[in-house]
């Protein structure tokens, strides 16, 4: 990439001479604004479905000013816009993740929070949720909120992993929708079943002879209440529900405390890994959004039980079944393999994994038929992601007026064979109309 400024004159030069090849001129592109940054001569993924390519992108402020192709962009410059010349290079959006304790476990790193934050950044992730939230974790993120740049979403903690039930505290921390809020409240979480501390309630044992029925930590009625009091006090709900018997539990909670209604807080169940064929007409019966995790250990694989053949992650067939469902993707690092979200994305695509010896290895047919189609998974850790947060007005696609929240790459992962898009470097991050992260 180029930086540069242009004088009057040698900017009209070079709107004159911009003959590449250019795609559709944008909508909604302003004809008098002027931009602070411009991005051109690339491709632009804008994950926004009435124009999803363009070629530049101008920044004015904290906000998009307009998408499309480089003569638009350009003729948005004057003598104060910084230029960038992408060099054929590929924007998109920064990645959403929408579930991650990379600032509450941030220390399993070896990092404070602004460490944590660089992190982030570093792998193009600029919006997330925090799902382990405490009163003490909330009061440090209050208190790094100016420093804060990666727009955070907070859980409020109602259960400990070990499924030990805290009293309501979080009703002294409302929920807040405010768009551009970098820091806020979106609603609580609940653990159904074991992961970190236990094992996953399941109906049949996931690795025959070797694991159990798992731990699901509350009863029906249980849950149920918890749920409904969230739902009542105006708080999104998020379940972590790993196994088949967990998700059918979140599923009737989140039912019982509808009773019928849509799902306009977009509870959301958390997860998501062992999913029984029947339940998985159930998110859409309710609008429940189930938030799945991308990479999967595929070297030293454990066969499945047959019955979990079908069940373990199903996501290919979920996401057919009703494509329209906002389907979010998650890295909950740091439990869940590196903080990369190409790696991720090349594990939901191929559902292959790279060795530390560099051997690819591959998975059983059953799982292979469970591949995402890029464009697909890019939605994923996208605009859905930011639907799951209540955060799509604001982020999640490049369009004009959405916040300036986007990531230059090494190789654009539409176009590259899908085997090698585990290795595309993220070289810049912006985040709110600001560069923050640059590749050395």
């Amino acid at each position: 990439m180029k930086v540069m400024r242009l004088p009057g004159l040698a900017f009209i030069l070079l709107l004159q001479g911009c003959n590449i090849s250019a795609p559709a001129p944008g909508p909604d592109f302003p004809t008098s604004e002027m931009a602070d940054i411009v991005f051109y001569n690339g491709t632009v993924i804008t994950m926004n479905e009435d124009y999803p390519e363009g070629q530049a992108i101008a920044i004015k402020g904290k906000k998009i000013l307009g998408v499309g192709t480089s003569l638009q962009a350009l003729a948005t410059a004057n003598r104060t816009t910084q230029l960038i010349d992408l060099k054929g290079k590929t924007i998109m959006p920064g990645i959403v993740d929408a579930h991650t304790h990379v600032f509450n476990d941030r220390d399993r790193f070896g990092l404070d929070l602004p460490g944590a934050q660089e992190l982030l950044f570093k792998n193009g992730i600029t919006s997330l949720g925090n799902l382990f939230c405490t009163e003490e974790f909330v009061a440090e993120m209050r208190a790094f909120e100016p420093l804060l740049k990666v727009k955070t979403s907070l859980f409020l903690t109602k259960t400990f992993p070990c499924g030990e039930i805290q009293d309501s505290w979080y009703h002294g921390y409302p929920a807040t929708r405010t768009p551009g809020e970098v820091l806020r409240i979106n609603g609580i979480k609940i653990t159904a079943d074991g992961g970190t501390c236990g094992g996953m309630a399941v109906s049949e044992e996931f690795i025959p002879g070797t694991t159990g029925l798992g731990d699901l930590w509350h009863t029906q009625d249980e849950i149920n209440a918890m749920v409904l009091e969230a739902d009542k006090a105006g708080y999104q709900v998020a379940i972590h529900a790993i196994g088949d018997r967990a998700i059918e539990q979140a599923q009737n909670a989140i039912a019982y405390a509808l009773d019928g209604r849509p799902n306009v807080l977009r509870h959301r169940i958390e997860h998501n890994s062992a999913i029984r064929p029947d339940l998985i007409p159930r998110y859409s019966e309710f609008g429940i959004i189930p938030v799945i995790f991308g990479w999967k250990k595929i070297c030293d694989f454990y066969p499945r039980s047959p019955f979990y053949e079908a069940a373990d992650f199903p996501y290919r067939t979920l996401i057919d079944y009703d494509p329209d469902l906002p389907v979010a993707w998650h890295g909950d690092d740091p439990y869940r393999g590196p903080v990369n979200p190409f790696i991720e994305l090349h594990s939901m695509v191929t559902r292959t994994e790279v060795s530390e010896t560099g051997a690819l290895c591959t998975p059983p047919s059953w799982l292979a038929a469970q591949t995402i189609p890029v464009q697909t998974a890019l939605k994923l850790m996208t605009l859905n992601a930011a639907y799951s947060l209540f955060r799509d007005d604001e982020t999640g696609s490049l369009q004009t007026g959405k916040y300036a929240d986007l990531i230059v790459l090494s190789a654009n992962p539409l176009t590259i064979d899908p085997q090698d898009i585990h290795g595309i470097e993220v070289q810049l991050t912006m985040a709110n109309g600001e560069i923050v992260y640059r590749l050395p």
